[in-house]
């Protein structure tokens, strides 16, 4: 029997328990908080979280029900065996896998990420068409895979998430999975864990893998482990050999990702990489306009304010949308008639923001940190390994990438024509010693507060 069965099962037998009304609304709620995992030999085993619940599962009035009722759902005697959750990849790794993968297939989709509520502009109307093209290309898909990458908070999950709701409605035949690639990670580890105590559980999970038509990846860029990144190329080649359709986001471009192995990059520039970038002046207006739709007359926004808006927090759409968020919430509380500028500009006066007119650039941090440390350009540029020169540059390294998500290669250029290696490198020391040297993480501040009063 499939896991999926089972879930139907236990929740025929969570329905009827809370339908007795036998259990207070608290006590109910820890129950509802297992899992049948599997049912072998007339032994029913169901897994907890929280000592709470394994506490009431216990006590025999408790037990005798849920026991009585699942036999009857199941249609044969039942006795039932409690496993904390934690414990059941030691003692059912397969079963265990097999549910979880289960759950990442059954990829749900944010209904309000679609096609019809994305706001086009100029920085991503190529991302745009690309998706939706892909959505109605029978056959042979033209461009395989589609990449798009950015920075955070430009549209690239919204695009992936309208693809999947698109073709729910318009294709519902068609398989598609979706899935953040830490969490894919994850289960293709998790299954080589438990390959040689039950069966060879990668097989399995690839072969879940390769039955789909659209298979939609986010953030590419985290799939790091070699292990996982071995199946992930096998999984990769038989999809595209069986025409389906592949779509990727990254944070940069192919060519920069430097924890994934040459041969799947390759793969990747093969297709059609596209570039979505910040959102221009008016396409950040219309994000705003599209986000208060329908609530115009309850919130109460002046033109000047929109502008204000889309002028100041364009970097980020998230960051937008969380500045237009804070001032309906702070509206709610102190109830003015309008809001106006003045209100805006009050409640959003900490708020750091890199507008238009005095746009942070790389050039900036660089006179930052060598005013900082007292030193010049060619001090920084040049090949000495001091240590405080050495500090120099990772903390410029460091808050290029931060804040403004500079290319590797083009942080080299600026810090005399360093490769990328070096520079990918020298971001990864930034790192570490952000977590274990006061001083360095000191500095990084300092430097990040110079540019924020800028």
């Amino acid at each position: 029997m499939s896991l999926s069965s089972y879930e139907v099962i236990w929740k025929q037998v969570l329905d009827q328990v809370e339908q007795s009304n036998f259990f207070t609304e608290d006590t109910l709620r820890w129950i509802k908080n297992t899992t049948l995992f599997k049912i072998e030999n007339s032994i029913a085993y169901i897994s907890y979280r929280s000592m709470v619940t394994k506490t009431i599962l216990n006590k025999e009035e408790t037990k005798n029900m849920i026991t009585s009722v699942l036999s009857e759902v199941w249609g044969s005697d039942v006795t039932i065996q409690l496993i904390q959750y934690k414990d059941m990849e030691k003692l059912m790794p397969e079963e265990e896998i097999q549910q979880r993968t289960n759950q990442l297939l059954k990829c749900t989709f944010n209904e309000e990420y679609t096609f019809e509520n994305f706001v086009e502009g100029k920085s991503n109307q190529e991302a745009y068409a690309a998706c939706l093209a892909c959505c109605n290309q029978r056959g042979t898909h033209m461009f395989n895979p589609i990449m798009i990458y950015g920075n955070s908070g430009l549209g690239k999950t919204h695009l992936l998430h309208a693809i999947g709701n698109y073709l729910k409605e318009e294709r519902p035949e068609c398989n598609v999975f979706y899935a953040y690639s830490g969490d894919l990670v994850s289960i293709l580890i998790d299954a080589m864990k438990s390959k040689n105590v039950h069966g060879n559980t990668v097989d399995k999970v690839k072969s879940l893998l390769v039955q789909n038509d659209y298979f939609l990846i986010d953030d590419i860029q985290n799939l790091t482990r070699e292990s996982s990144q071995e199946i992930f190329f096998t999984v990769y080649n038989e999809l595209i050999s069986r025409g389906a359709q592949i779509v990727i986001t990254s944070d940069m471009h192919p060519n920069e990702l430097n924890g994934l192995p040459t041969r799947l990059v390759s793969r990747f520039n093969a297709g059609l990489s596209i570039n979505i970038g910040k959102p221009e002046f008016e396409t950040s207006k219309a994000i705003l306009k599209k986000k208060i739709e329908g609530n115009e007359e309850a919130c109460q926004i002046e033109e000047e304010v929109l502008d204000y808006l889309a002028q100041k927090f364009s970097n980020d759409v998230r960051n937008l949308e969380g500045s237009l968020n804070r001032l309906i919430f702070n509206a709610t509380l102190e109830n003015p008639d309008v809001i106006d500028i003045n209100f805006a500009q009050r409640i959003l006066m900490n708020e750091v923001i890199v507008n238009e007119n005095d746009e942070l650039t790389i050039k900036k941090i660089k006179k930052a940190v060598t005013r900082f440390y007292g030193l010049t350009y060619k001090d920084i540029e040049g090949k000495s390994r001091q240590k405080k020169l050495m500090n120099a540059r990772h903390v410029f390294v460091y808050l290029s990438r931060e804040l403004l998500h500079k290319a590797y290669i083009s942080i080299g250029q600026e810090l005399g024509n360093r490769d990328h290696t070096t520079i990918s490198s020298s971001y990864e020391r930034a790192c570490q010693l952000i977590k274990n040297d006061v001083n360095f993480k000191m500095a990084v501040e300092k430097v990040q507060e110079m540019l924020e009063k800028k």
